[in-house]
């Protein structure tokens, strides 16, 4: 899987671009080792190879290239004569580096300074990457990184969503608990499920891969992942369509609330 190269805040930078034919790998080792509460990012280069190490708290998340994992034990080795930069950070944004490496890429429908009301409302948590500028979010607010130039194109990156068929199964249950105030939820399901069964055979009431128990969703735990989040998005907004009820009409503070909220797909 290809890792996403995020821009660092060059501001919190400690060293940079050190050569290991000056400060060797052992210097490098020792300055690691003298850092027990360290959160940030160590970077290494060496002509077309790059590498990335992330602490949180003092505790080495791990390390990748472009494309895979890297060993920071191997980069005397692997990188015998690279430039090496050191990164300190606050441990929440170090974390979010680490978590989006492998993060989902979107392209936003609006452009800077546009978007900003839309990363509010989402309660975005992630990296909004514009042409030549990184920043990054929490719960909808700016807290580190360079922000986009009025009128660019906008892309964000968010941690991609690590998530059981428990997990999945008491978010839609949420949000259709909060659904039905404002449709019948049975036969909203019924008629829905109906239409899909062909598209996500898991929804055929007769398959007994899917179902709902009053408000409550059930999910074979058997069933793959992906298609347990495919077919419950087009199945709910499916309801939502039949009924003539939009997302944003709904009383759902707990569900927005919910972490998989941001990745489930609600609001793109």
């Amino acid at each position: 899987m290809s890792h996403v190269w995020l821009q660092l805040p060059l501001e919190r930078a400690v060293y940079g671009d050190l050569s290991t034919d000056h400060y060797p790998w052992t210097e490098v080792y020792t300055d690691l080792s003298q850092r027990p509460q360290f959160s940030g990012v160590l970077e290494v280069q060496q002509a077309e190879l790059q590498g990335r190490f992330v602490w949180v708290g003092g505790e080495l998340r791990g390390g990748h290239d472009l494309e895979g994992d890297l060993d920071l034990r191997t980069l005397p080795v692997t990188f015998a004569r690279a430039q090496v930069s050191l990164t300190q950070l606050e441990p929440a944004l170090a974390g979010l580096i680490w978590v989006c490496r492998d993060g989902e890429q979107t392209t936003l429908p609006l452009e800077w300074p546009d978007a900003r009301d839309l990363l509010a409302s989402r309660r975005f948590r992630g990296a909004l990457l514009g042409a030549s500028a990184c920043s990054f979010w929490e719960d909808g607010r700016l807290v580190a990184g360079t922000l986009p130039a009025a009128g660019e194109t906008l892309r964000t990156v968010t941690p991609r969503a690590r998530y059981t068929h428990t997990d999945l199964e008491a978010f839609w249950s949420e949000v259709l608990r909060g659904t039905g105030t404002r449709l019948p939820l049975a036969e909203a399901w019924r008629q829905a499920a109906a239409r899909l069964a062909d598209q996500h055979p898991c929804l055929d009431p007769f398959a007994r891969e899917v179902w709902l128990d009053g408000s409550t969703l059930h999910a074979d735990p058997e069933l793959p992942i992906p298609e347990l989040r495919a077919a419950m998005l087009t199945q709910y907004r499916t309801m939502l369509s039949l009924h003539g009820v939009a997302l944003r009409s709904l009383p759902l503070p707990d569900a927005r609330a919910h972490p998989l909220w941001p990745s489930s797909g609600l609001e793109e």
